[in-house]
């Protein structure tokens, strides 16, 4: 018997290069996308695990800093707050700002803490923050929830513009996801980032519109305190959740989603050609 080879058969090649690649395969990853929502469901249960409350810290830790600038700021040293009701004016800054903070401090020590994971199967490994993003985005559900319904008790429904609050919180998650991904690559090479990182995020937390009006910043540090492209996002949300809140700066927003887009795309570049680089030092 002879065998005769079918001539319109087809053979796969796969082509070696060294050449690292300019950004994560976003095809694979979204072809595999089940994944991330398996280690979201992960990140969830292993972080209230063993709790007394459980998943309500999610809403508890906001309204914690909230009552805690409430007191201190709003009753006691009457910090400027736009005209708003205090507590409002803290909540609005407070959810935001806790979203954005854990995106970037999870994002940045994910691939780490991941390590068991990845060191035993491929898989793409942008999966892996976008999980920490994924479950970023779950625990604001409730929290925006309970913002809803803080605005509509103090009988500050601001009509149409909450339309646009979905637009600002997608900036903020757009941006921290950014610095997450240069965090995370840093942070699997050098342990010193998640050292660093909480400091940075401190000073962040102070020079942004979270506990004050920008009436509170003198006049010759305007210009300086406009570059935080957390003000834009700020004022934004703040004006589309609470009525009678000042709208933000159009150059504002418009610096925000610059920053936020260039930031992005130099993060996943930097995460693509690292990669290989990063999970051989975890």
């Amino acid at each position: 018997m002879t065998f005769h080879p079918d001539r319109h058969a087809t053979s796969a090649v796969t082509e070696i290069t060294s050449r690292e690649p300019t950004f994560p395969d976003l095809r694979d990853a979204w072809r595999h996308r089940q994944l991330a929502v398996m280690l979201a469901q992960r990140n969830i249960k292993v972080r209230y695990k063993q709790t007394i409350l459980g998943s309500a810290w999610i809403v508890i830790q906001p309204l914690l800093l909230t009552g805690m600038l409430t007191l201190i700021l709003g009753a006691l040293l009457s910090v400027p707050s736009g005209g708003l009701p205090y507590a409002l004016f803290a909540f609005t800054g407070t959810a935001l700002w806790t979203a954005f903070n854990r995106v970037v401090t999870d994002t940045g020590i994910s691939l780490a803490s991941s390590s068991n994971v990845i060191l035993k199967v491929y898989f793409p490994r942008v999966l892996v923050p976008a999980a920490a993003l994924l479950t970023a985005v779950v625990d604001f559900l409730p929290v925006y929830a309970m913002l809803l319904i803080a605005t509509v008790a103090y009988g500050r429904f601001p009509g149409w513009p909450i339309l646009l609050s979905p637009a600002f919180v997608f900036l903020a998650l757009v941006m921290a996801f950014a610095v997450g991904l240069w965090v995370t690559m840093l942070d699997a090479i050098y342990r010193d980032m998640r050292l660093v990182v909480p400091s940075v995020l401190q000073l962040l937390f102070y020079v942004s519109p979270v506990m004050y009006a920008e009436t509170v910043v003198p006049a010759r540090w305007q210009m300086l305190y406009h570059l935080n492209p957390l003000v834009g996002l700020l004022e934004g949300f703040r004006w589309s959740f609470v009525a009678g809140a000042s709208p933000p700066s159009v150059v504002d927003v418009a610096w925000c989603v610059g920053l936020s887009i260039v930031m992005l795309l130099a993060g996943l570049s930097v995460f693509a050609r690292l990669e290989r680089f990063a999970v051989d030092r975890i």
